[in-house]
């Protein structure tokens, strides 16, 4: 169902390793437009009331696709509606791809964008995160092991921004690429 007939606003993921600044520079962005949503992929994370498998181990394979899909679902609806959507969660190239096949069915362009400060940088920003406030592991092996899936992304690097000087900046630089076109996903 279309609720605006209107032309789709786009759909815009910040993904990155824990500690890049998501959420924050997520937030920025999505105050940047007149008519935004914000979606936390970690929100729909939390929806799963039995049957949970933590997201990076390879028997997740299939809570993430629905995950993902449920992610997309709600992101398009809101696309339609005339909201720029602003998608922050670990999403790797090819959830991307794969989201990007079904917003391009919908008339919708998705945008993807990797924060990705120093190595240092995330692991103090995790560690300084209160205990107990997700279901993710925060631990220096931990960021470090999602970090390493964040570098090395071939043709993805040129949508890599640097996050680790302060959010206002990261957003910043992530709008200033959302804008000229270089995040947008041509799959």
């Amino acid at each position: 169902m279309i609720l605006d007939e209107r032309v789709p606003a786009p759909i815009l993921v910040v993904s990155g390793p824990s500690g890049a600044g998501k959420t924050t520079v997520a937030k920025l962005i999505a105050s940047s437009f007149e008519k935004s949503a914000h979606i936390a992929i970690d929100e729909f994370l939390r929806f799963i009331a039995s049957g949970w498998v933590d997201p990076r181990l390879p028997t997740a394979a299939s809570q993430n696709v629905v995950v993902g899909v449920s992610v997309a679902a709600s992101a398009i609806q809101f696309a339609r509606g005339g909201y720029t959507v602003v998608v922050d969660g670990h999403l790797f190239p090819d959830g991307a791809e794969g989201m990007s096949s079904i917003c391009r069915a919908s008339g919708i362009g998705l945008h993807f964008a990797v924060l990705r400060p120093d190595l240092a940088t995330c692991e103090e920003r995790a560690a300084q995160r209160p205990p107990g406030t997700g279901r993710f592991r925060t631990d220096a092996t931990s960021v470090r092991e999602l970090y390493s899936r964040f570098t090395r992304l071939g043709a993805y690097e040129a949508n890599v921004i640097d996050s680790s000087s302060s959010p206002a900046d990261a957003a910043e630089a992530v709008l200033a690429a959302f804008h000229c076109g270089r995040l947008e996903l041509q799959t």
